[in-house]
C-alpha cells in the first residue's frame, strides 16, 4: 500500500511536470504529449485520438466504461511565463490548480488501480478543449467513441464540492458593420460602434437576472480615434442551470441586437454550446462520491453547480459529477494555487470512489 503523503508528494511533482509545459486552448498538443508518456510509464495501454484526447484503458475492452476526466488545456495564451513559488503551505504557477493538479490525480489513478484487478472498465482521459472556445471538443468527442455509464470530471481544486449540476452556456458573437468614414466630414454616417453599444445595453438592462449570468466581453471596434468604425464586434457568454431559460434569453438577445436601422447590417454567430443538467441527489453515482468521502474522513461537501467536462455528459444524459483533488484558488488568473495538505486525502477519497464505480 502507498503511503498517502508520499503518494500526494509524487503527485504535486507530477502537476508541476505538467504544468511546466503549456496547453494553451487548441495547442494542447505537446503537453498531451508527455501525459501520454507519464501514463504509459504507469503501465498502462494508451493512446491519443484524432482530436488530442489522451485516453488510458483499464478492464474488459468494449464495456461501457466510468470514465475520470480532466481537461489538458489552460486559459493562459502562449508565450505565457509559467513559474512557481510554493510558500504558507500552497503551490502557485498558471493552471496548477486549473488543471494540472486534476490530470495529474489521474495519473496517480493509474498507478493506484493498476495494482489490483479490474473487473469493470475504467477510462482515465486527459480531454482537451474545455477552456474559453473549445465547446468541450474533447469531451463531446470522447462520449462518441466510449459507451459512458458515469463520468466523473476531476478538477485540481475544489476538494470541498461535489457539483452535481451542470451550468449551461451559449456564446455568441455580435458584429455590426456600417459604412465608416471621417468622424466630421461623414458625421451623417451611422456608426457601427454606437449601433453596438445601445443593443447591448437594452439586452442588459432587458434580459439580467439572478438566475442568469449575462457577461460581455472581447469587444472590438474602429481602427483610429478619427475615424468612424465600419465594423464593432462582442462576444456574449450566457449561463443558467436552466436550459430552457438559457436558450430563451439568447433568442431574445438575437431579436434585441438584431434591430434593423439605416446603414448597418448585424449578425450573430455561435460560439458554443455547452449543455445544462442535473444529477438526481439519490442517484447512485452522488451516492458513491458521498461514501468515499465518508470512507476517508472528509466532511460532507457542499453540492453545487458548475460548468466543467462534466457538462458533455450531462448533454447526453449520462450521469455525471465533478470532484476535486484539493482546495485552492485565483483560478485563471497568473497566481492560480493548490493547498499542499490536503492533497493526500483528497487523492485518497478519488481512490474509494474509483473503488465505488468497480462494484
Amino acid at each position: 500500500m502507498t503511503d498517502p503523503e508520499l503518494a500526494a508528494t509524487r503527485v504535486l511533482d507530477d502537476a508541476r511536470l505538467i504544468c511546466s509545459v503549456a496547453a494553451p486552448p487548441f495547442a494542447e498538443s505537446e503537453r498531451g504529449r508527455l501525459v501520454a508518456e507519464m501514463f504509459a510509464q504507469c503501465g498502462l495501454g494508451v493512446r491519443t485520438d484524432e482530436i488530442g484526447n489522451v485516453i488510458a484503458w483499464l478492464g474488459p475492452a468494449g464495456e461501457p466504461a466510468a470514465v475520470f476526466a480532466a481537461h489538458l488545456d489552460t486559459v493562459f495564451p502562449a508565450g505565457t511565463p509559467i513559474g512557481f513559488t510554493e510558500d504558507a503551505g500552497r503551490v502557485s504557477a498558471p493552471g496548477i490548480g486549473d488543471n494540472s493538479l486534476g490530470v495529474a490525480a489521474l495519473l496517480h489513478l493509474a498507478r493506484f488501480l493498476g495494482q489490483r484487478p479490474v473487473s469493470r472498465a475504467i477510462a482515465l482521459v486527459a480531454t482537451v478543449g474545455e477552456e474559453g472556445l473549445g465547446d468541450l471538443r474533447g469531451a463531446n468527442a470522447l462520449l462518441e467513441q466510449v459507451r459512458c455509464r458515469a463520468f466523473v470530471a476531476v478538477e485540481g481544486q475544489a476538494l470541498d464540492s461535489i457539483t452535481i449540476a451542470a451550468v449551461g452556456s451559449i456564446r455568441l458573437r455580435v458584429t455590426i458593420n456600417g459604412p465608416g468614414g471621417h468622424p466630421w466630414g461623414n458625421r451623417d454616417h451611422a456608426n457601427a460602434a454606437h449601433g453596438l453599444l445601445s443593443r447591448l445595453a437594452t439586452a442588459v438592462t432587458e434580459l439580467q437576472s439572478p438566475e442568469l449570468a449575462f457577461n460581455v466581453n472581447v469587444l472590438t471596434a474602429g481602427t483610429a480615434i478619427n475615424v468612424l468604425p465600419d465594423a464593432a464586434s462582442a462576444d456574449i457568454d450566457l449561463r443558467c442551470e436552466d436550459d430552457g431559460i438559457l436558450q430563451t434569453t439568447a433568442e431574445r438577445l438575437i431579436e434585441i441586437v438584431s434591430i434593423s436601422e439605416p446603414q448597418l447590417t448585424v449578425s450573430v454567430e455561435q460560439l458554443g454550446h455547452r449543455p445544462g443538467g442535473r444529477i438526481a441527489e439519490d442517484h447512485p453515482l452522488i451516492e458513491a462520491a458521498r461514501r468515499a468521502r465518508a470512507t476517508v474522513g472528509l466532511p460532507p461537501a457542499t453540492e453545487e453547480a458548475s460548468s466543467t467536462d462534466a457538462n458533455a455528459a450531462h448533454g447526453r444524459g449520462i450521469p455525471a459529477i465533478t470532484v476535486g483533488v484539493s482546495t485552492g484558488g485565483n483560478a485563471h488568473r497568473l497566481d492560480d494555487y493548490v493547498d499542499i495538505a490536503p492533497v493526500a486525502v483528497g487523492l485518497r477519497s478519488l481512490e474509494e470512489l474509483a473503488l465505488e464505480l468497480l462494484r
